[in-house]
């Protein structure tokens, strides 16, 4: 538990790969992205954005009926299916983001329930980790890739404990949760900790990035780099400095009190740009 968490460096990190000519829509998987309850779309939209923006080749969005005028509007790229829906028939490259303005009423806890038995990979948060702290690691009943992007808040009750047990020992923290749920995990906040098979932080981000939204951002940037076939530790660690650094390019530009999530997506085809000259120049 002692064992020192590594600083990320952005320039660094591990990038996309350079695209084949030949390669479709269906060379980058698709993911779904499950969430969107009464009042709660623009939570699902941001993550769907976020998915293509970092190069999913398909996106559906599952979501509450209610939401489904607003969704398609705001993205008319991605594909829809209402609530209640059925993940029997989901597609080999298919990658879950699970969570983004979900709700915790019975709806939502039966797709959890029939998510947790899915050995697709998955991305959770917001929500879902509210309602699978409410049930317990046995809500996991499937052996699948899982990330997990909990703030101190979502971690706390995860693990039972106050807020202030988290923060002061978050480091702790984030061991607890690994070795009581597995997968790999990401505790958001100030210098962001990363636990998968190695353990990082990320010193990248500023406050401005404390907005609605900027969460299920990130949910939608690791579910579009999952679905291209990262390698778990990969897209844990690219996924997170792109966000950070994302939200820095957008913070210098618009200032941390005015930064919105759509800012920080706005900034993420700049992020790419910059990493794929970085490779180029190693």
């Amino acid at each position: 538990m002692n064992e020192a968490f590594v600083a990320l460096n952005w320039r660094t990190v591990p990038t996309l790969p350079a695209r084949n000519p030949q390669a479709h829509k269906g060379s980058f998987g698709h993911v779904f992205a499950v969430g969107g309850g009464p009042g709660m779309g623009g939570a699902l939209a941001l993550a769907c954005v976020a998915a293509y923006r970092v190069g999913a080749g398909l996106v559906t969005a599952v979501g509450h009926p209610s939401a489904i005028p607003y969704l398609a509007a705001y993205l008319p790229e991605a594909t829809w299916r209402d609530w209640p829906a059925s993940f029997a028939d989901l597609p080999d490259q298919a990658v879950l983001a699970v969570g983004p303005g979900l709700g915790q009423g019975l709806a939502a806890h039966d797709l959890l329930r029939e998510i947790g038995t899915l050995s697709c990979p998955q991305v959770w948060d917001a929500d879902a980790l509210n309602i699978l702290a409410r049930f317990g690691p046995e809500l996991l009943a499937a052996d699948a890739l899982r990330l997990f992007t909990p703030h101190p808040g979502e971690a706390a009750r995860l693990l039972g404990v106050p807020v202030a047990a988290v923060q002061a020992d978050r480091v702790a923290a984030i061991c607890r949760l690994q070795a009581r749920y597995g997968g790999y995990w990401v505790l958001k906040g100030h210098h962001s900790l990363l636990l998968g098979g190695g353990r990082w932080l990320c010193s990248l981000g500023n406050p401005g990035m404390a907005t609605g939204g900027s969460g299920d951002v990130l949910t939608g940037i690791l579910a579009g780099l999952l679905a291209q076939d990262l390698e778990a530790d990969k897209a844990l660690s690219l996924g997170v400095c792109l966000h950070a650094r994302a939200g820095d390019l957008a913070a210098a530009q618009m200032g941390e009190a005015s930064l919105l999530a759509r800012d920080i997506l706005a900034a993420v085809p700049r992020v790419l740009q910059e990493l794929a000259q970085n490779n180029d120049g190693n």
